[in-house]
């Protein structure tokens, strides 16, 4: 893995960046399938084309006062966006919150471990954060895989409140930067 730049990374088959205005438009197509959207607890259904305009405003807005660093999941050999992955600066100066998604085509071909290793990697080595934590619904097998994939573990079973889906229980999952040293 590559840092560029706090706007960018690179790794073996991917290239992380932030999102543009221009990318919209796929995200929108991307996130739009119910088959990615059924399992973002975060995100309204019907996601629009607005919707991602708005996205890519906040990402702005939060990567330029530090509060997070949202980027979008470029295929290398193809150029082609093929998903997300966010750390969030919510829970206060020393931890963050990982999210990430793909499109189905892209499933099951690594990409989702690589990218959140990268953005793991990138908040303990450049961010000097202390923890990352993450959380999936507990019946998403995939993403859970990918989590444990990329180094973090199960801590326990929340309920969340979101605005999009209500109460949902999610299986919360964190990693300590003294526990990714030891990886």
């Amino acid at each position: 893995m590559r840092v560029v730049a706090a706007h960018r990374i690179d790794t073996d088959r991917l290239m992380l960046r932030s999102p543009e205005l221009a990318d919209a438009q796929r995200i929108s197509e991307l996130i739009g399938n119910w088959d990615v959207a059924h399992w973002l607890v975060r995100v309204p259904y019907p996601y629009r084309y607005e919707h991602a305009v708005s996205w890519i405003e906040r990402s702005s807005a939060e990567r330029s006062v530090g509060a997070g660093f949202p980027f979008i999941i470029i295929e290398r050999a193809s150029n082609h966006l093929v998903g997300s992955v966010d750390l969030s600066l919510e829970d206060g100066p020393t931890a963050g919150t990982l999210g990430y998604w793909l499109g189905p085509d892209f499933w099951g071909q690594g990409y989702g471990t690589e990218a959140a290793r990268a953005v793991i990697d990138f908040a303990f080595g450049t961010l000097g954060l202390m923890e990352v934590n993450a959380s999936a619904l507990p019946e998403n097998e995939r993403s859970i895989r990918v989590l444990e994939k990329a180094g973090l573990s199960y801590i326990d079973h929340r309920t969340e409140n979101t605005v999009e889906r209500g109460r949902v229980e999610t299986a919360y999952f964190a990693v300590t930067r003294h526990a990714w040293q030891d990886l």
